[in-house]
């Protein structure tokens, strides 16, 4: 992922393939949440919230329909979730607003994240 593809609305979507994309999260919460549900390949999605201002969304039932994903199972280690596997294309984002809104990333963090996932599929 080039820092050319990163805007104010930006998350990350990880694939099983350890391939990094992103995504344009639609500023209106309902289809911000129609957008996930799309690239994740879901009817229900599930949060893991890594940090306060880093959450990792799932297929809810993803250990049932796709393949371990390598990548996100190893970020949400570094981050203290060590206890299972997480399956399936991953999308995060940042935290939730003070209303439980999803917020996307800043450019800083993505190019955080960047480095840090850099390390981990290199």
């Amino acid at each position: 992922m080039t820092t050319s593809a990163i805007t104010t609305n930006t998350a990350v979507l990880l694939t099983t393939e350890a391939d990094i994309v992103p995504i344009a999260l639609p500023v209106d919460g309902k289809d911000r949440l129609t957008v996930m549900y799309s690239v994740i390949r879901c009817r229900n999605v599930d949060v893991v919230a890594l940090t306060s201002r880093l959450d990792m969304w799932l297929d809810d039932e993803g250990m049932y329909n796709h393949p371990v994903n390598p990548v996100a199972t190893f970020l949400a280690a570094r981050h203290g979730f060590t206890w299972q596997k997480y399956h399936g294309p991953v999308l995060l984002t940042g935290g939730a607003d003070d209303e439980g809104e999803t917020l996307p990333l800043t450019v800083d963090q993505v190019r955080a994240l960047l480095t840090s996932l850099g390390d981990i599929a290199g």
